[in-house]
């Protein structure tokens, strides 16, 4: 994964996050009806938290991994000089 990419994903997660923020303020409750209209969109923001969520975590697991890597390249390499 490329550094600038993956800023780059981060940087559009954290934003559908806070759009998301934004509109779930402007939503009718859950026990007043709503239009089919209303439904959908409540339907996509959620699908898009889930979605911008799922994403965060797989950037954390990547970045975990690639720190381990890194760990265990920085000990090889002195071993090597030792």
């Amino acid at each position: 994964m490329i550094v600038k990419n993956a800023a780059a994903d981060v940087m559009a997660a954290v934003n559908v996050l806070e759009r998301a923020r934004v509109v779930s303020t402007q939503l009718n409750p859950l026990g007043t009806p709503m239009t089919f209209e209303e439904l959908q969109q409540r339907a996509d923001m959620i699908a898009k938290v889930i979605r911008a969520r799922s994403k965060l975590q797989q950037l954390r697991n990547r970045a975990e991994a690639l720190e381990g890597a890194l760990a265990r390249f920085k000990q090889r390499r002195e071993a090597m000089r030792a």
